[in-house]
């Protein structure tokens, strides 16, 4: 037996954390049905052992809390996990983790903000665009050895870090987009080895960013001018420490970049690079060091380079670079042109109809570069696009070799694999991963081009496919942080986290229109704070994020059980039933059906809001009870459950009752099945209204935004596994291999998002939330399920499909790796370590352990 994989707050050598650990671990055997039977963990400070678990007859091997000593700033802790099984072997590991700066009193440095006078050099539909300020301190250090030396840092605007001219790590975008007025992320750097004797040099360059943008920043600023923090802590080997913190000190002014937006774009002059104009004095200011907490998940980093795929001519005449995938990131560009030149890089995600250049986002996505004397590489540094092309303009001869792209993303472990016989499906599955790599970008985006917004929706119809194709632990316990501090006093959660000035006029147009002053909280958006703990729980079995949401979970359910009583329902019903529908103030309703939008406007919402609300309120409210019982409030799980069970009793008795129910909607009678609301009686009738439905829409779906991730779940739940398999291969609009023969790289915003090609509408071609199909691809085709929280106990239940002759998938679960192959007379499978399985295929059941099994007909 092997220990492996060993993790602190599910980082591999957690590095400047601030949070209390947990502990997780997996195990490797040449056995068969090896269970762990016990653990122990021991945390030491050098020699020094502050906590020791005992050995604890457990299975538990994820979330295990640390219970030792308070913990140290700035020190690094190793931690060994003693593992013993059922053969009676014994196993063990070690890993560590370094601590940052654990009280706000530790923090002895002053925030410094620029007093360069920054006039906006372009103006753009939301908010102006200004040039990024440069941060300069000298300062000497004594001929000693350096043990360690750790630099803290953290700003308002996006900062890059240089010590002598040299950056500590390729991370992007620090200090990461978050709630600024409540929760600002610091970052820990290891920068012993840019240090030397004598003369050193500090610099943080700071551009917009997230805080500053018009468009994402919040919509009250109390910090005007970019401004930064930095506190650099050395110790030498003679056992001295020195620290160099900001202080009033340093200078600012500009430098090469021109100004930079997230959304504009970014213009350079490479005739500057390499010079700054640093002659003003900073400016200390008194913003305080509560907001200040340790970055808890890893980076923005490059996740890929892809070289450029060609370089053609458009009937234009337009020269356009084509890296062959829609992606989030931005060029990397050798610029060989006369000094002076200005050269344009227009980035977009798709040709119009005729082959042409177009731009369907609200922003032009324009990087603009001035050349300088010699060939010099250009790659902007405080801004990302979404594009698969770039129109360039100001240059000839434009060469493809010239061009790679870099692909940015929050840096995540990969826990996800699938291939079968189909290159249609293996093309969707890219499509899947794609879309979820570049909409990972310090939060769940809708996109990466026009809004880059953390929408709520978005991510709760998602997480359950995210999960199964990364760890995303780190990274929604981060956004949910985020979320708990967006979160109003009365309860409502907003629609997107971090809460943007963008959407300021969209809520109070939503007051307006719905006779209220506040924001109000959304059916299916809102519920987010609810739903994604609520899978992180079933996919890893993590309790410790539903303790650390509980309160704002408990808030926001308490908010639907008041606004339901508040009689603002769109339709008229009795007051005894109407007390428990929660239809009332403003919901996007189901969102997207294909064919079914108006324009867009408020009021269309209302054609499904009037059942959504409702039908997401008592869902809401069971996943609530349940989450209250897994943590043993039985208060709360008898009050959640019994006003879910007067919510289902009220919407039998008035929207089914009364045949409420559209008759054109395909997604009501989905989520209806979904959520077990239908009655016995009922269920004929409405099964008959959804498979009419989908034989009216020619045999394809025809749900929207909140309804999809249930449909073919709910046409298996009605004995209609054929029509659900043919759902997805279906390749008529709207479908999904529609988009993949129609050329998709990524998953579309829209089921007919292509007709922006004709249209010039304002979509985009890679948003994740549509590829939550992938949920239903690992669970029935691969055949990859649980019945148990953290895959303790797996379901393997692949089914037949005779458009296939092989499938393989691979989840890398809390227990280690799962695997499936099949064949048409063959299933392989991988069941991990401490785990068992349930294996149902072709007629047959089979129980095995851990272990490698094959059967064969």
């Amino acid at each position: 037996m092997k220990v492996y994989d060993l993790k602190t707050l599910h980082m591999t050598n957690a590095f400047g954390i601030d949070q209390i650990p947990e502990f997780s671990w997996k195990l490797s055997s040449d056995r068969k049905n090896v269970i762990q039977t016990a653990y122990r963990i021991t945390v030491k400070k050098g020699r020094e052992t502050v906590w020791d678990s005992g050995k604890k007859e457990s299975r538990e091997q994820s979330f295990v809390e640390y219970e030792g000593e308070k913990l140290e700033s700035g020190t690094v802790y190793t931690w060994r996990a003693e593992v013993w099984n059922n053969y009676g072997e014994q196993a063990c590991a070690e890993s560590s983790f370094e601590t940052a700066l654990l009280c706000k009193e530790d923090w002895k440095a002053s925030w410094i903000a620029s007093t360069v006078e920054r006039k906006p050099v372009t103006q753009y539909k939301y908010g102006d665009t200004y040039a990024p300020v440069m941060f300069r301190r000298n300062f000497r250090l004594e001929q000693k050895k350096i043990a360690s030396a750790r630099m803290y840092a953290s700003s308002y605007g996006n900062y890059r870090l240089y010590i002598n001219g040299e950056r500590p790590d390729d991370r992007e975008f620090a200090p990461e987009f978050t709630v600024y007025n409540k929760l600002l992320y610091y970052q820990t750097y290891d920068v012993t080895e840019l240090l030397r004797s004598g003369d050193n040099k500090i610099a943080m360059y700071v551009g917009d960013g997230w805080y500053f943008s018009g468009q994402t920043g919040p919509s009250e600023k109390k910090v005007k001018e970019p401004s930064v923090i930095y506190q650099l802590e050395i110790r030498y080997e003679d056992g001295s420490r020195e620290r160099i913190m900001s202080d009033g000190t340093e200078q600012c002014g500009t430098a090469y970049i021109l100004y930079s937006d997230l959304f504009q774009g970014e213009k350079q002059d490479l005739g500057k690079s390499g010079t700054e104009e640093t002659a003003f004095p900073v400016r200390t200011e008194d913003y305080g060091h509560e907001m200040l907490c340790a970055q808890p998940m890893p980076p923005v980093r490059p996740a890929a380079l892809i070289p450029a795929a060609e370089v053609f001519r458009t009937p234009k005449g337009e020269t356009v670079v084509d890296f062959g995938q829609v992606l989030c990131g931005r060029a990397r560009i050798m610029i060989s042109a006369p000094e002076g030149s200005e050269i344009t890089f227009d980035y977009f995600e798709i040709l119009d109809e005729n082959g042409n250049y177009i731009n369907t986002m609200f922003a032009p996505q324009r990087d603009i570069v001035t050349a300088g004397k010699t060939p010099m590489v250009h790659e902007a540094l405080f801004t990302f696009h979404g594009f698969r092309y770039i129109r360039v303009s100001g240059i000839e001869n434009v060469k493809k070799e010239d061009f790679t792209a870099v692909a940015l993303s929050t840096e995540k472990e990969n826990s996800g694999e699938f291939e079968c016989s189909d290159e249609r499906l293996n093309r969707l599955y890219k499509n899947i991963r794609w879309s979820q790599q570049n909409n990972m970008m310090s939060i769940p985006t809708d996109c990466p081009s026009r809004e880059k917004a953390g929408w709520t929706g978005d991510i709760l119809i998602y997480a359950k496919t995210a999960l199964m194709n990364e760890n995303m632990t780190p990274f929604l316990t981060s956004w949910l942080k985020n979320v708990a501090a967006d979160q109003q006093d009365d309860g409502t959660v907003m629609i997107t986290t971090p809460f943007a000035n963008l959407y300021s006029g969209l809520v109070k147009a939503q007051c307006a229109a719905f006779g209220d002053d506040r924001p109000t909280g959304v059916a299916g958006w809102s519920d987010a704070v609810v739903w994604v703990p609520y899978m992180m729980y079933q996919v890893t079995g993590n309790r410790r994020i539903l303790q650390e949401m509980y309160k704002p979970m408990v808030k926001w359910c308490d908010y639907i059980i008041r606004t339901a009583r508040e009689k603002r329902g769109y339709q008229d019903f009795p007051e005894e039933y109407d007390r428990y529908l929660w239809n009332t103030g403003f919901h996007f309703g189901e969102w997207l059906i294909p064919g079914k939008e108006d324009g867009g406007n408020f009021e269309d919402c209302k054609k499904s809001s009037y059942y959504i609300a409702p039908f997401f309120g008592y869902r809401t409210l069971t996943m609530m009870a349940e989450i209250a019982g897994i943590l043993k409030d039985k208060e709360k799980e008898a009050i959640y459950s019994a006003t879910a069970e007067k919510m289902k009793h009220a919407i039998r008795m008035t929207l089914f009752a009364e045949d409420r129910m559209p008759e054109n909607l395909m997604g009501a009678y989905v989520l209806a099945f979904a959520f077990d609301l239908v009655p016995e009686h009922l269920t004929g009738t409405y099964k008959e209204r959804l498979i009419r439905l989908i034989h009216e829409n020619g045999d394809c779906l025809g749900t929207g935004f909140l309804a999809t991730p249930f449909l073919m779940d709910v046409l298996e739940k009605l004995d209609e596994k054929e029509m659900a398999h043919d759902l997805l291969w279906q390749t008529n609009r709207p479908s999904w291999l529609y988009e993949v023969e129609h050329g998709a790289t990524c998953i579309w915003e829209a089921w007919d998002a292509d007709d922006a090609e004709r249209t010039g509408r304002f979509v985009s071609f890679d948003h994740y939330a549509f590829g939550c199909v992938d949920d239903w691809i690992c669970r029935r085709l691969c055949g990859i399920d649980s019945d148990t929280p953290g895959f303790s106990h797996i379901i393997i239940a692949p089914e037949d499909d005779r458009r296939l002759s092989y499938c393989h998938r691979v989840f890398e679960s809390e227990k280690g790796k799962v695997e499936v192959t099949w064949t048409d007379r063959s299933l392989k499978i991988t069941v991990p370590c401490n785990a068992s399985a349930t294996v149902i295929w072709k007629g047959k059941q089979f129980e095995t352990g851990s272990g490698d099994y094959l059967w064969e007909i």
